[in-house]
């Protein structure tokens, strides 16, 4: 483990390695995705996505965090902790982005829409998924990034 990549290097067996990101703009909104039909019980979450071969967590974590979102986002820093999913452990970046950035395209496979929100409005929203584990994921998620970024480093 480094300051920088504050996570383990190995990975449960039967568990894939995902990275992504938390995304902020100026005003403290945070960035959700809703995905495409709910997939998997997911009404809001955050972008991630397991790496291409040969990608760093930090590239990976940028890359889905574009294309499920079309937000050109900034890692500020690593949150500390793993955070397990049904099939992935879950490591996500602090990051930064413009005022109403983003978009998706009509006809993006994974991502029906973005939202920015306050950080009350998205523990609501996430709330809302039905995948409890994924829910309760999403929810460390967000309270552990609302820490991180109010040490303000």
């Amino acid at each position: 483990m480094s300051a920088l990549r504050p996570w383990s290097a190995t990975v449960p067996p039967g568990k894939k390695v995902a990275y992504g990101g938390v995304v902020f703009d100026p005003k403290g909104r945070v960035l959700l995705r809703e995905p495409r039909n709910h997939f998997d019980g997911y009404v809001w979450t955050f972008p991630k996505g397991r790496p291409d071969p040969g990608e760093s967590p930090e590239a990976t974590a940028l890359r889905e965090t574009f294309e499920e979102t079309g937000v050109q986002a900034t890692i500020n820093r690593a949150i500390p902790g793993e955070f397990p999913g049904g099939t992935t452990i879950n490591r996500y970046f602090l990051m930064s982005a413009p005022l109403e950035s983003g978009a998706v395209p009509d006809n993006d496979p994974e991502t029906q829409a973005i939202r920015w929100v306050t950080p009350a409005e998205a523990m609501r929203m996430i709330g809302m998924t039905t995948n409890a584990l994924g829910r309760e994921r999403d929810l460390n998620v967000l309270t552990s990034a609302l820490a991180e970024r109010a040490k303000n480093v």
